[in-house]
C-alpha cells in the first residue's frame, strides 16, 4: 500500500509528494533561496538534476534557516530520473514553443498538483536560470506555465519564480482545506480509493510509451526514422492533455506489441 492510500488529505497533507525540481541551476545559492522560498510555504521535496555545484555554504546562508530542506535535496543526473514516479508534470518555462504545449495558468497548475499529489508523487520543473528547459525536457512534461510578466523585461530570478508558485501551491491547498472544513468540497476527478488501473501514468511509464510508439511507427513505414521528432511531439501533446491512465498505457503497448509482430511477419513473408 502506497504512503498516500487511505489517508485523510487535510489531517496529514503529503507535502513530500509536491516536489520542485530544478534542472542544473548555476549557482548554489540560488539553491539555497529556493529552498528558503519552498520552506515559506510549507514545501519539503527539493530535487536538483546535474547542479553545476551542489548545494554548499553559500546555499545554506541563503536559505535562512531552511538547511533541512537542502540536506533532503535530492540529486539526480537526468529530468527522466527525477520525475520517473510522478503522474503529474508541469514545466515552468517563459519561451515560445514552435509546437504549442497545454498550457495551464499559475492558479490552474496549482490546482493540479495539490489535488494529483493525494494520489502519486507530482513536479513543479524549472529550468536553467540564463535558458530555462529545452524541448526534450519540456516531452517529460504534461503541462507547461508561465507568469504574465512584463514583456520588456521578464525574466524572473529562479528563487522569485518558485516562490510565486509555491504561494499558488499553498493557496490551492488552503482553499481546499476551507472547502472540506465548510462542508463545500465537491467531489473530484481523484480520489484516495482509486484503483490503480484508474491512476494517471506515471513519467516512466509515459515515456517508454512514447519510445514503443517511435519504434512500431519506424518499424511499419510510417514515417522514416529520422524525421520522427515532430509527429511524436504531437503525440505526446495529444496523450499529455488526456492525463491517460496505467491501464490505458498498457492497453496502447498491447496494441503496438502486435503490430510490432504483424509487421515482422509481414517482411519474413515477403523474403
Amino acid at each position: 500500500m502506497s504512503s498516500t492510500e487511505n489517508f485523510n488529505i487535510y489531517s496529514n497533507f503529503p507535502w513530500a509528494n509536491i516536489r520542485i525540481v530544478l534542472v542544473e541551476t548555476s549557482h548554489p545559492g540560488n539553491i539555497g533561496a529556493v529552498a528558503r522560498a519552498m520552506k515559506n510555504m510549507q514545501l519539503e521535496s527539493l530535487y536538483l538534476v546535474r547542479p553545476q555545484q551542489p548545494p554548499d555554504r553559500h546555499s545554506a546562508a541563503r536559505s535562512s534557516g531552511a538547511t533541512d530542506v537542502l540536506n533532503k535535496a535530492v540529486i539526480c543526473n537526468t529530468l527522466g530520473e527525477a520525475i520517473s514516479d510522478c503522474r503529474l508534470v508541469i514545466a515552468a518555462s517563459a519561451r515560445l514553443r514552435s509546437i504549442p504545449w497545454p498550457i495551464a495558468d499559475a492558479v490552474e497548475a496549482a490546482h493540479k498538483l495539490v489535488e494529483n499529489c493525494q494520489q502519486a508523487p507530482v513536479a513543479m520543473v524549472f529550468g536553467r536560470e540564463d535558458r530555462g528547459l529545452n524541448n526534450e525536457e519540456l516531452d517529460h512534461c504534461h503541462f507547461m506555465t508561465r507568469l504574465p510578466t512584463n514583456p520588456d523585461f521578464s525574466s524572473l530570478n529562479i528563487a522569485a519564480a518558485v516562490q510565486v508558485f509555491s504561494y499558488e501551491i499553498r493557496k490551492s491547498f488552503l482553499a481546499l482545506k476551507e472547502q472540506r472544513q465548510t462542508g463545500t468540497l465537491t467531489k473530484t476527478g481523484i480520489s484516495n480509493d482509486m484503483a490503480d488501473i484508474d491512476r494517471p501514468a506515471s513519467s516512466k511509464n509515459l515515456m517508454n510509451l512514447f519510445n514503443h510508439f517511435e519504434e512500431t511507427l519506424v518499424q511499419v513505414h510510417f514515417m522514416p526514422e529520422h524525421r520522427t521528432r515532430t509527429l511524436m511531439r504531437k503525440l505526446m501533446r495529444f496523450f499529455y492533455k488526456s492525463q491517460i491512465t496505467e491501464e490505458e498505457v498498457n492497453i496502447f503497448r498491447g496494441i503496438l506489441t502486435e503490430l510490432q509482430r504483424l509487421s515482422t511477419i509481414n517482411c519474413e513473408f515477403k523474403k
